[in-house]
């Protein structure tokens, strides 16, 4: 039997002061200096069958299951998935699986805020109707290594309309590309990607209408290829593209709707550690790698072989992951009454998966999923097993062994299949 879903939408200001130390680069030359653009932690709330799911998208660089914890410790009967966009240009939130530990200050400060925000979403709920839609994406994000990297994208879309009156309520963006156009050396804050993209959808889509950007299966996926250059102006150019495509798919029929029950599952999944690679004879591979992409003149393989060779230098100094794990989160929707098909499931995973892993997942379930990473937890990358072939900056950064990107898609798969409970 079909329920009703009602959605609400609310953000709040992420405020980060002066000084405060910058994740998501290992290069970062100091603290930040001073604000480019606002970081919002955004609040989804779906409720159906007597169940909501809080979703809290924040503009940080991780969320680990800490700070996911905090969170739904102040929303007691609601389900709570915490993600991060990942900026590069938010606050340090711990970028290692060896120490997924927020620090102090953000698990003391970012809780109280995002729960808030969860409870201005419940009050301003209203009866929607959902579908699920998926264009494709050039000219923003590309693979950013590999054999043969691709250069476009898929990106999903949430779509809430008015039950009432058939006007859009809001959308909810699942973009699988690394939200890193501004540089290593910035010291501004920024939500970067994530944030332009919002802010050209509420250009596009006029007032009333909330704009949510999650981050997808982005693991190897970035900027990069495309981007011109790497200042404010670049990154709401490519915000627009992305703006354009999105209301551009929204005119094409969907490719689920949706109605409840909502039914949730979560599962830890433990994976082998990744057996130590990195070794000086590597370094010294990557390092004449280097200078030969820098002979060639080519920015993109400059880049792809220094931070592979960024990473074989700190692989070789850190210990290595003893019992890694990754979380899985999955929330399923029925299919609307007299519409074919098994209605969506997104599912979270608490790392940084591959794109291709988003296409594995659709092709074992019945009905159409959406991947969302950096949601609550952080395990770090999830590189698919043909990855490992070549010495890449994710695959030598990734605390797990060959196959484990399959197997925790695999188990997510059986999640959204049966594992689901109301």
């Amino acid at each position: 039997m079909t329920e009703p879903v009602r959605v609400g939408h609310a953000s709040a200001a992420l405020d980060v002061p002066l000084g405060s130390p910058l994740g998501g680069y290992a290069a970062r030359p100091g603290p930040a200096t001073g604000t480019l653009d606002r970081l919002e932690a955004h609040a989804l709330t779906i409720h159906s069958g007597g169940r909501r799911l809080a979703w809290v998208v924040l503009d940080t660089p991780y969320a680990h299951a800490d700070l996911a914890a905090a969170v739904a410790a102040l929303l007691p009967g609601t389900d709570v998935w915490v993600s991060a966009t990942h900026t590069h240009a938010g606050p340090e939130t711990s970028c290692l699986p060896a120490s997924p530990v927020t620090p102090e200050r953000w698990l003391a400060e970012i809780p109280p805020v995002a729960a808030a925000a969860v409870e201005a979403a419940t009050a301003a709920e209203r009866d929607v109707r959902l579908s699920l839609h998926r264009q494709r994406l050039a000219g923003v994000g590309g693979q950013r290594s590999g054999a043969r990297p691709r250069r476009t994208v898929p990106v999903d879309v949430l779509r809430f309309e008015h039950a009432d009156s058939g006007g859009l309520a809001g959308l909810l963006v699942v973009l699988p590309v690394h939200p890193t156009v501004m540089p290593a050396d910035n010291l501004l804050v920024s939500a970067d990607l994530s944030g332009a993209v919002r802010r050209a959808l509420a250009a596009r889509l006029g007032p009333g209408t909330f704009a949510v950007v999650a981050t997808g299966a982005a693991g190897d996926i970035s900027t990069r290829p495309h981007r011109h250059a790497q200042t404010p102006a670049e990154c709401d150019r490519l915000g627009g593209l992305v703006a354009d495509a999105v209301v551009r798919g929204l005119r094409r029929p969907p490719r689920a709707t949706a109605a409840g029950p909502l039914t949730v599952a979560r599962e830890r999944l433990a994976l082998p550690p990744k057996p130590a690679t990195a070794t000086p004879e590597l370094a010294r591979r990557l390092e004449r790698r280097l200078e030969r992409a820098r002979r060639a003149g080519d920015a993109v393989a400059v880049r792809t072989a220094w931070t592979a060779l960024q990473a074989a230098q700190l692989a070789q100094l850190e210990p290595a992951l003893a019992d890694p794990a990754c979380a899985i989160s999955v929330v399923r929707l029925a299919a609307e009454p007299g519409v074919a098909g098994g209605g969506l499931s997104l599912v979270g995973l608490g790392a940084e998966p591959y794109l291709d892993l988003a296409a594995r997942l659709d092709g074992l379930v019945d009905h159409p999923t959406v991947l969302i990473g950096y949601t609550n937890g952080y395990l770090g990358y999830l590189p698919v097993r043909g990855a490992y072939r070549r010495p890449d900056y994710e695959v030598l950064r990734s605390p797990v062994a060959a196959g484990s990107a399959e197997r925790v898609v695999d188990r997510a798969a059986e999640l959204a299949r049966h594992g689901a409970t109301s």
